[in-house]
This record gives C-alpha cells, sequence and structure tokens, in this order.
C-alpha cells in the first residue's frame, strides 16, 4: 500500500537551526536533508516531499511570503494528502490565519508547526512537533492548523501565549480540533475532509495600522496615522468595545475618508459588542467594523486580506463581519 503524500514547506525559525558542535553557535541548517535525518519512523509511516521556500526568522516574515506558501501550496493542492509548514513561532499566528483566509474550501489540513529550540539540541521540541504535525496531516482534518505539542490548533484561533515547550500556543476562545494520547481524540467542531472546490484568492494589502488604547494616548498619535494615509485601521479598544469619547470625533474623520476601522478587545476571552452601550451605538452608526470574537492576529491579516478582494468599504465590512473560516463565532 502507498504511504500517503505530505509536502513539508520549510520557512526557518528555531527548528531550521542547528548548534555548531564546535563554536557552540546556533546556525542555519545547510540543507533540509538534516531535517530530514530526525523524522526516520515518520518517512516509514509518509512519503514526505520537502520544499525550501525561505530560511528566515518570523520576525522577517512580510506578506510576500504568504503569497509564496499559498501559490505552493495552490500547485501541489491535487499530488499531496496533506501539508506541514515549518515557521519561526513569533509570527506563526498571522501566517496561519493568512493561509486560511487566501485558501478558503480546503479538502485537506495545512498544518504549521516549528519548535523554541534548535533541532539537535538534547532537549529540542523540534522532533516531537514534527512528529505530531505530519500526523496531524494525515488527520481527518481539512482546515489551517497551528501543531506544536499533542495539541491540534485552529490556525485562525491561534495566538502564541508562553515561551514554554509544553504549551507554546492556545485558542483561548475555541476547544483543540484534536489531541494525540493514548487514542487520538477528535473535536466535532473541525471541519473535515470532503470533496470540496479549492477557493483560491491570494493577496494581502500590507498598509494597515494597528493602535492599542491607553489611558492619557495622546491625539497626535491618532492624527498622525491618519496623516499616514492607511488603507486599513484595526484598533484595540477597552472591554467590549469602548473608546473615550474624545476620540469619537478622529473616528468620524477616520470613517469620513473612507477608511474601514475594525475594533477588537485587549481582553483575551471577550468580544466586542457594539450594542452594550448606547455610547457604542454611535460607533455602530459611524460604521465601525466589529471585530467580534477574533484574535488581534487574526483581525489584522483578515483585513489585510479583505482589501484586497474588494474596494468598497461596505464589502469589506461585510467581509470583515461574517464568519468565513471559524475565525468567529
Amino acid at each position: 500500500m502507498a504511504r500517503p503524500k505530505i509536502a513539508v514547506l520549510y520557512m526557518g525559525g528555531s527548528i531550521g537551526m542547528v548548534q555548531n558542535q564546535k563554536t557552540g553557535r546556533i546556525d542555519p541548517v545547510e540543507s533540509l536533508s538534516e531535517i530530514h535525518r530526525f523524522l526516520p519512523e515518520a518517512q516509514r509511516e509518509v512519503a514526505l516531499d520537502f520544499h525550501s521556500l525561505a530560511n528566515v526568522g518570523s520576525s522577517e516574515v512580510t506578506p510576500s511570503h504568504w503569497v509564496d506558501i499559498c501559490n505552493t501550496i495552490v500547485d501541489l493542492y491535487d499530488s499531496c494528502e496533506g501539508f506541514v509548514v515549518i515557521h519561526g513561532t513569533n509570527t506563526m499566528s498571522y501566517t496561519a490565519a493568512a493561509v486560511a483566509f487566501a485558501l478558503q474550501n480546503l479538502s485537506k489540513p495545512v498544518v504549521f508547526t516549528g519548535s523554541l529550540l534548535p533541532l539537535n539540541d538534547l532537549g529540542s521540541d523540534g522532533r516531537m512537533n514534527l512528529t505530531f504535525a505530519i500526523r496531524a496531516a494525515q488527520l481527518d482534518i481539512a482546515e489551517v492548523c497551528v501543531v506544536l505539542g499533542p495539541r491540534v490548533l485552529r490556525g485562525v484561533r491561534a495566538k502564541k501565549v508562553e515561551q514554554s515547550i509544553f504549551q507554546t500556543f492556545d485558542t483561548p476562545k475555541f476547544p483543540p480540533l484534536a489531541e494525540f494520547s493514548a487514542a487520538i481524540l477528535q473535536s466535532p467542531q473541525r471541519f473535515v475532509r470532503r470533496k470540496r472546490s479549492l477557493s483560491a484568492a491570494i493577496g494581502f494589502d500590507p498598509n494597515v495600522v494597528s493602535l492599542t488604547l491607553h489611558p492619557g494616548m495622546p491625539e497626535k498619535y491618532f492624527d498622525a496615522v491618519l496623516g499616514a494615509k492607511p488603507h486599513g485601521i484595526v484598533l484595540r479598544a477597552y472591554g467590549p468595545g469602548m473608546l473615550p469619547e474624545g476620540l469619537f470625533p478622529w473616528v468620524r474623520r477616520v470613517t469620513k475618508e473612507q477608511i474601514p476601522l475594525v475594533i477588537t478587545s485587549q481582553l483575551i476571552r471577550s468580544a466586542i459588542d457594539l450594542h452594550f452601550f448606547r455610547k457604542q451605538l454611535q460607533l455602530e452608526e459611524l460604521g465601525v467594523i466589529s471585530g467580534k470574537d477574533m484574535s488581534y492576529e487574526s483581525a489584522v491579516v483578515k483585513l489585510m486580506w479583505a482589501l484586497k478582494q474588494t474596494d468598497s468599504v461596505r464589502k469589506i465590512q461585510e467581509l470583515m463581519e461574517k464568519n468565513l473560516v471559524g475565525e468567529m463565532d
């Protein structure tokens, strides 16, 4: 019986580093064969097809890298049972969300993984994470996932929460899609494999600015943001979407200039509710877009993606407030 083919797309990150035994320095791997040799057991289970797209730390990842990942998946889509993307952990949530929005109607999993420690470190989490990711790519799941450790998390909900090999990522508002234990436990809330036509809408507008409110924040900072002519703004508000009244004139200027303004919450386990207080109703009347219960990372990337889909602010609002790939309830 033929082994299922899993494409492994390499982007870089700590998992693609090795410790030089002579100098003690942490250096990038010279070739993917060094990762390949750490997976002898997995290769008896699946046929791994390696593709090197980049070799960058996660802080160097840009939307152009997101496009490269998406285009590679589209090119290989019909020939593989699943995909594993090796990526640095610090911006993995953004990239996972980007792939989820750009490649909708998936019929197979795209699994992001990485590590905190180099692969040849004695205590590295890299080999464990790669093994779980390869196994997740064979499960009855059809969506973008993040796997570091034995839990399979929804990519558009995942957030890096600790610099810890035990729970690097979490989805605070959503349960794991699957967990590897003595048995494999799979959630009924996951998207499962079935015949679908892949919908690829690949493109991201990087001209998006995000602001996090804090008490006493000077108005000149908001004016400076507007003066930079962003194509979209994500504003992290208090609680369920509270803004100081002194900021309302600025909000009016933003919406008058037809700049989409998305409000998300600074709370980890909360949602925007523009009907909770009378003051918030004014925001809705002004055309402010509710981020609902989307994570901050997902809201930023979704706005970057939506700006490439239409020039209409009304249609952008419809896209932002609609659940497309499980990013909101």
